[in-house]
């Protein structure tokens, strides 16, 4: 029996809070789509986009494979594989999990 993913929502600037929508690799120009847990309004994850509109870092916290939160660097729409965040990158963790948003 395989297991049903998670109830999602996305938010940030120019996108619609709609559900299992996939995150783009290209987005507005310096800014970010957060990732949320539909039942429990937790963060999940985070993309932020850079000046040329490119995705350059996805924050994502732990799940079954990294039991830390972990970031992904992003090359041109190339995905790298996980490391640990950096001090700011924790504040930035910390700050964003304390917020919830619901549908």
């Amino acid at each position: 029996m395989s297991k049903k993913p998670y109830k999602q929502f996305h938010h940030g600037k120019g996108i619609s809070k709609t559900p299992f929508l996939h995150k783009p690799m290209r987005w507005i120009p310096w800014s970010y789509i957060d990732t949320y847990n539909a039942q429990n309004g937790r963060f999940r994850s985070r993309r932020k986009f850079g000046s040329d509109g490119w995705a350059y870092k996805d924050m994502d916290t732990s799940d079954e494979k990294h039991p830390r939160d972990h970031i992904h660097d992003i090359d041109k729409g190339n995905r790298f594989a996980a490391r640990n965040p950096s001090k700011t990158e924790k504040k930035e963790f910390e700050k964003v999990k304390k917020k919830r948003r619901f549908l």
